[in-house]
């Protein structure tokens, strides 16, 4: 039973894993205390290679049995976890274990490489190595290239010709060559190919009416054959109703769209019919030389050519007289003629030995092909326990570097709450904005799918464009800001966003996901929403005013004008005054009334609300003040605090793909770190002189100008009504 030592970050214990006994650990830790149980292998920070490791299945993602078995793979060859755990892409070869198979595999390499002393094993040499065993033309990985049949000219030809066939298969040095399949799918293809042809020499008038001509002829005729159904279709519909012969041809706005489009090819007109369709009492027939549609004149020109005038005898036309026109029952005997050649061009063998003349293929199948190249495919498989264990060798060198980090970033999430952000899988750099450094930003495919799910983080989020100029490369990327607030963030705001190479990129936010950054945000949020408020409905009444105004002055402009027009030549043109309603005394008198009586009132309420406030003592004073701030306050604020501590990392990666298991909170103290404000250096002198500062509004004043009249008011009040009781 292995020893289990957990640290809790986030709100959730998660697995240490620094140590020989920890990596013990993860093989029995239950999964439901794993942090993440799948991730895509796309869009992480890690190298590519080392996560298509992982990912045996090719399936795009890396999920627990992957990553056990990569935990078994290195804990069964080494012994020593020294190299593993520093992070180190070279082990000396004392750290492998006994047991382990490839010690003899790194002996092999150094000595191949002329370092048989050297002790130590690193990427480099292992990648060395597979490169040079790779450019070997038996290299283990089932695929033969022309270069295997050495001396046999004969063999080489075929395996050439067997590429060309199939296509071949990419072989490990880069080159192309052939898998046993394909040399047997080639074999087929080319007995099916040569019986294909025979078939069509056995009944060749049938197949081949023009002879040689045939392929010419239906090439042709199948260029303009749908074509010229669609225009014997459109005749029949325009006879049948002569109304529908306009729509069955091009209208006005057809060629206007057409003549909008620019300069007009012949693609952009070939969609229009052959010819212009027209209503007929007798069979429907295609013009081949005048009125024809100027896109398909050369098609038609061809198919006359090569395809009507060889055919005249067997269409039953005079030889010599190629008519100018093509009833449909004439077209129908074409295609009577030319079928049987079309079902044999279309039960064609697929596996490209079409492509070769019929001696060719003879001299393959004669050749025994098959048996010859299996000894070279015993060979090439006799290489490959040398490439799996230069594969092993690879995969040892990149775990012992990556995986101790990718398990940081799995099993539990170590790197992230270290804020390490160059060990951290799924953190792609930082982003400077509004006087803040934001490091914990994430790449996204597209901010508009990844926001539907990431808004449940209850993180303010910004989504960036980013581009480099010089590279013309695009990427975007959401960023968290967890300290400061949000009001001078908005859409189209630009800043510049440094990869983890350190490559700068113009970032332009298109997207803000607002939630709560701060307490203190909240605190003074719903003064600025009222100043907000306030704000936009002075403007709004101004801007109604303003126009009022001008809606005023162009009507009485246009009176004057309509005036000036419609009187006499000399005539002296006036403005009539506007007629003024009556003043409605009674009605008036009631309006003064109803708001002399609020007035009283309100100064009634404020009278006592001040008098006994100014009763108080100077401490009970600050209390109501205190309390009155606090019940404004407070509902914003208990808001904001519920939202800050469900503040979670887990729906934006989740977002991305990843399979969160654990909630990975992201509370004040870390928000505010992964989002540094500015500060001066220390020792930094500053000159608070500003010769541009402006004024600002003098509020102190006001206030204590206030409070004065409000004592004065207080103090009358008083005295008046001393003055009353005591008469």
């Amino acid at each position: 039973m292995p020893n289990y030592y957990f640290f809790r970050r986030g709100g959730t214990e998660q697995l240490r894993i620094e140590t020989p006994e920890d990596l013990a650990a993860v093989t029995e830790l239950d999964p439901k205390l794993w942090v993440a149980l799948s991730m895509p292998v796309n869009g992480q920070e890690f190298d590519a290679r080392t996560l298509a490791l992982l990912d045996t299945d090719s399936d795009g993602r890396i999920r627990v049995p992957e990553i056990l078995a990569a935990v078994k793979f290195v804990r069964e060859n080494f012994s020593n976890f020294d190299a593993f755990f520093a992070g180190k892409d070279a082990f000396p070869l004392s750290s492998l274990s006994e047991k382990s198979p490839l010690r003899e595999t790194a002996a092999s390499v150094l000595a191949h490489l002329g370092k048989p002393d050297a002790g130590t094993l690193a990427l480099a040499d292992v990648e060395a190595a597979e490169k040079a065993f790779d450019a070997q033309a038996f290299n283990g990985d089932g695929v033969l290239v022309p270069a295997c049949a050495g001396d046999d000219a004969a063999t080489e030809k075929f395996l050439a010709d067997a590429i060309a066939a199939t296509g071949g298969s990419a072989d490990a040095s880069g080159a192309q060559g052939v898998s046993a399949a394909q040399i047997s799918d080639f074999v087929k293809s080319a007995e099916a190919v040569l019986a294909w042809r025979a078939e069509a020499e056995n009944a060749s008038e049938k197949v081949f009416p023009l002879g040689e001509k045939t392929a010419d002829a239906f090439a042709a005729f199948s260029k303009i054959r749908a074509k010229a159904e669609d225009f014997f279709a459109r005749t029949r519909l325009a006879s049948f109703d002569p109304a529908a012969e306009a729509k069955m041809n091009p209208g006005e706005a057809d060629f206007a769209a057409l003549a909008a489009g620019g300069e007009i090819s012949a693609e952009a007109s070939a969609r229009f019919p052959l010819a212009r369709v027209s209503a007929t009492d007798g069979e429907p027939t295609l013009p081949l030389v005048a009125g024809v549609n100027p896109a398909w004149v050369p098609a038609l020109a061809d198919f006359v050519e090569k395809a009507l005038a060889p055919a005249c005898e067997k269409l039953g036309v005079p030889v010599g007289q190629t008519p100018a026109a093509l009833p449909v029952s004439l077209w129908e005997k074409a295609e009577s003629l030319f079928a049987p050649y079309a079902a044999w061009l279309a039960s064609k063998p697929a596996g490209g030995a079409d492509a070769f003349p019929s001696e060719r293929l003879s001299e393959i199948l004669a050749g025994d092909f098959v048996e010859k190249t299996a000894p070279l495919f015993v060979k090439d498989a006799a290489e490959k326990p040398l490439r799996d264990a230069l594969s092993d060798a690879e995969k040892l060198c990149r775990y012992s570097r990556d995986l101790a980090v990718i398990l940081r970033n799995f099993v539990s999430f170590a790197e992230f709450y270290k804020r390490d952000a160059e060990s951290t899988a799924f953190l792609v750099g930082k982003l400077y904005m509004d006087r803040r450094t934001c490091s914990l930003c994430v790449r996204v495919d597209s901010a508009a799918a990844h926001s539907a799910l990431a808004a449940k983080s209850n993180c303010c989020l910004a989504y960036c464009d980013c581009t480099r100029k010089n590279g013309g490369e695009k990427m975007s990327v959401v960023a968290m800001f967890g300290d400061g607030d949000a009001l001078s963030l908005y859409v189209g705001r630009n800043g510049v966003f440094y990869d983890k190479k350190g490559n700068d990129w113009d970032a332009k936010i298109v997207k803000i996901i607002e939630n709560p950054i701060s307490i203190r945000q909240a605190f003074w949020s719903p003064y600025r929403k009222v100043a907000k408020f306030v704000e936009t409905q002075i403007e709004n009444f101004a801007a109604a005013r303003e126009k009022k105004v001008d809606g005023d002055l162009s009507a009485g402009a246009g009176t004057v004008l309509t005036k000036a027009t419609a009187a006499p030549a000399g005539t002296p043109v006036a403005a009539a005054p506007a007629a003024k309603p009556a003043f409605d005394v009674a009605k008036f008198a009631g309006i003064f009334a109803a708001i002399g009586l609020a007035l009283g009132a309100i100064g009634a309420a404020l009278s006592v609300a001040v008098s006994g406030f100014l009763a108080l003592a100077p401490w009970q004073m600050a209390l109501v003040v205190l309390a009155v701030v606090l019940m404004i306050s407070a509902p914003s604020m208990l808001i904001a605090a519920m939202k800050l501590r469900r503040r979670s990392l887990g729906p934006i990666l989740e977002a991305n793909g990843w399979a969160i298991n654990g909630n990975v909170k992201i509370n004040i103290p870390l928000g505010k770190a992964f989002t540094e404000m500015p500060k001066n250096p220390k020792g930094s002198k500053i000159s608070r002189a500003d010769p541009f500062r402006q004024k600002s509004f003098p509020w102190g004043k006001i206030c204590i100008a206030f409070v004065f009249v409000a004592v004065i008011f207080v103090a009358a009040w008083r005295w008046f009504a001393v003055c009353a009781n005591c008469e």
